[in-house]
């Protein structure tokens, strides 16, 4: 499936409004999620440099600098292919999120999944990873999950907005 660039792009002036649902606090991590959180920080490393992100396949910024009273996510770059897959991956996710850093560039703070409505079997369960169910996004018709491997989110790891991300 070819996702219309059109419905990432409305991402950017919508979602301010339908991602601002309350964050889920979340218990004590299991072993095995830290440890999957642990392949997630691997799997993205070579990411810090946002050069590298754009020669493994990920787009410039479809959203520009997010952010709410709740705090901010920051600039979201997409994978197209994993975009358009319809599967929620741990290891491959569909947006590297990168917030403006004190020395006026911009730094990976946050992977984001999504899976599109359409692109889920009618009946099929919710995706979910790390132990966390996503929250469906009426923005954008996608189920939606973040994961702040990078900055710590006193929200939670898996909180849409981070009060220490800012877009100033």
């Amino acid at each position: 499936m070819n996702v219309p660039r059109s419905v990432l792009l409305s991402f950017a002036a919508t979602a301010l409004v339908a991602l601002s649902a309350p964050a889920v606090a979340v218990p004590a991590h299991p072993a095995s999620v830290a440890r999957d959180l642990a392949q997630l920080r691997q799997a993205t490393a070579g990411f810090h440099r946002l050069d590298h992100a754009f020669i493994a396949g990920w787009t410039q910024d479809i959203t520009g600098c997010l952010a709410s009273p709740e705090g901010g996510m920051g600039y979201h770059f997409a994978n197209f292919d994993a975009l358009s897959d319809g599967v929620a991956e741990a290891l491959r996710p569909e947006l590297l999120v990168y917030a403006p850093s004190a020395s006026g560039g911009l730094k990976l703070v946050a992977v984001e999944y999504l899976v599109f409505a359409d692109q889920l079997p009618e009946g099929a369960p919710i995706p979910m990873l790390f132990g966390q169910h996503f929250h469906f996004n009426p923005a954008v018709d996608a189920w939606v999950l973040h994961a702040w491997v990078w900055e710590h989110n006193p929200s939670g790891m898996f909180a849409d907005w981070n009060p220490r991300i800012s877009c100033d």
